[in-house]
């Protein structure tokens, strides 16, 4: 038995994060995984404006186990701000987040990696479908371009 990493796939709608004011938070990169893989390694990056001093992007995992009914009402695929039902949904799984300090020569962007979304989520099989949501608190707009993300899925062979 070993362990197999499938091929690196684009996080879906990461562009719907470029341009986001202060206090928006917004959905993106749904994965759908009906064809069972065991679980997904995640890297996210998101650019910080070049005046931010303080704050932070709060990265959280949304799932669903029918690709309709997800945490919070929150649906990776439809566009629009969902900081009042982040705000309100407790059962929304939170990654991490991650401080907006700006450097032009170390730190113009925050990278976000996870090496197994069954850790964040605490389960021992990825969900059906998961995708996230940033919730921008970095006092900034997000700059209008260098959002990117991708994941690969881990498999036993």
């Amino acid at each position: 038995m070993a362990y197999t990493a499938g091929t690196r796939t684009a996080l879906a709608n990461t562009d719907r994060l470029h341009s986001n004011a202060n206090g928006v938070a917004e959905a993106f990169g749904g994965i759908d995984n009906s064809s069972g893989k065991l679980d997904y390694s995640i890297n996210l990056q998101i650019p910080i404006n070049a005046s931010a001093v303080a704050g932070t992007y709060d990265v959280y995992c949304v799932t669903s186990q029918d690709g309709v009914e997800w945490d919070a009402n929150i649906d990776p695929a439809n566009v629009g701000d969902v900081a009042a039902k982040v705000d309100a949904a407790p059962e929304l799984k939170w990654v991490g987040s991650y401080t907006t300090v700006y450097n032009a020569s170390n730190r113009a962007e925050v990278e976000v990696n996870i090496d197994s979304i069954n850790a964040v989520l605490g389960c021992s099989v990825a969900p059906q479908f998961f995708g996230f949501v940033v919730d921008n608190n970095s006092g900034q707009t997000i700059p209008a371009s260098g959002a990117d993300g991708d994941s690969v899925s881990i498999d036993i062979t």
